[in-house]
């Protein structure tokens, strides 16, 4: 019987330029990301070797070079970093994404704008 796991890196920040407006590509803002992968680390328990698990360290860095490149909508950004996680991640193991857009500019004292998104 299988035995499912999470394993995830979360309070990755980031300084980024996304944004809809063209100040927000310019001046850039803080980014907060998590991530979670649910899978089946029976191997890992068992030998105590990386190749049974996730490599959280894979993850950072697909995270990390997405959010050098800029995009308009938090949402695509999301979509794009699951899709890159899935190059190494079985299609059989769930990814949970968070993007916290801290202070959006909106006029007004808001903590975040938040994404989250999921893939099974």
């Amino acid at each position: 019987m299988q035995k499912k796991v999470w394993i995830g890196l979360e309070g990755m920040e980031f300084y980024a330029y996304h944004g809809v407006y063209e100040e927000e590509q310019k001046i850039g803002g803080k980014y907060v990301v998590d991530v979670w992968v649910e899978t089946d680390a029976t191997l890992a328990e068992q030998t105590d070797d990386l190749k049974g698990t996730i490599n959280y360290e894979q993850i950072f860095k697909v995270v990390e070079q997405n959010m050098k490149i800029s995009v308009k909508l938090i949402e695509h950004l999301a979509q794009k970093i699951l899709d890159d996680l899935r190059e190494f991640i079985s299609k059989g193991d769930k990814i949970k994404i968070k993007i916290h857009k801290i202070h959006p500019p909106l006029g007004a004292k808001v903590g975040a704008s938040i994404v989250e998104m999921e893939d099974e």
